[in-house]
């Protein structure tokens, strides 16, 4: 199966709509979450990034490659941008931003207390204007940190969704709980190192490979390594032995 024939299309329409529509910031706006906390509400924005976490025992980052308006947009800036982000010591950058908003929104219920759940707050009380303002403020976000360092950028170095998904992998993979994940067939390597040429996050895939063992942290599950594998070394799995 070519993997990337159902991703692609399902990522990009996504973005597309998502955008178009003014509906990001309804769940996924940093900002609109801690304006709720501030008030003492839960509100869907809190909801919206609980679910995350949790589906990401189960899925692991899949949806960052899969559903993600970012990362559609990501895809749009790969027919311009060829050139992928390093693996940096900037990825700690995005646990910095993730540790002050998560304070932020904490300190928010500590000292206003817990006013009750209001779902709609930051849906229909914020100005069109402001909704446009947001939008357009993700994508301003994007697009110049991808010209600059390459594909997939904002994901690695200040992507404050990812931190959710990655600690929910790392609790099922600690408890060595079933989900999903990549599976390696080490003595069907030929060496080609195609498949971490098609990683879009530039991870050594065929160096997993090679030791059996799957698990990189900066894995979105998009399956391109998969597609690119003419000998099936890799392979999506639910399993957890060949995970680290």
């Amino acid at each position: 199966m070519q993997y990337q024939k159902i991703r692609k299309p399902i990522v990009i329409s996504t973005a597309i709509l998502v955008h178009l529509l003014l509906v990001f910031h309804l769940l996924f706006s940093p900002v609109i979450i801690v304006m709720a906390s501030h008030k003492g509400y839960i509100n869907a924005s809190f909801i919206a990034f609980a679910i995350m976490i949790l589906l990401s025992l189960f899925f692991g980052r899949a949806y960052c490659s899969w559903f993600c308006p970012g990362c559609g947009v990501q895809e749009f800036m790969s027919f311009i941008v060829k050139r992928k982000a390093k693996n940096t010591k900037a990825r700690i950058i995005k646990y910095f931003i993730f540790t002050l908003w998560i304070g932020t929104i904490i300190s928010g219920y500590v000292i206003n207390g817990f006013q009750g759940i209001d779902i709609s707050m930051g849906m229909n009380d914020i100005t069109l204007q402001k909704k446009i303002i947001m939008t357009v403020g993700i994508i301003l976000i994007i697009v110049p940190l991808t010209t600059i360092f390459g594909l997939f950028a904002s994901c690695k170095y200040v992507c404050w969704q990812a931190p959710f998904m990655i600690i929910g992998t790392k609790i099922r993979d600690f408890f060595k709980l079933p989900g999903l994940r990549l599976k390696a067939k080490t003595e069907n390597c030929k060496s080609c190192k195609l498949c971490t040429k098609k990683c879009p996050m530039d991870i050594d895939v065929m160096a997993q490979v090679k030791i059996g063992k799957m698990g990189h942290v900066e894995c979105l599950l998009c399956g391109n390594c998969i597609d690119a594998c003419k000998h099936e070394a890799i392979s999506f799995t639910t399993k957890c032995e060949n995970n680290k």
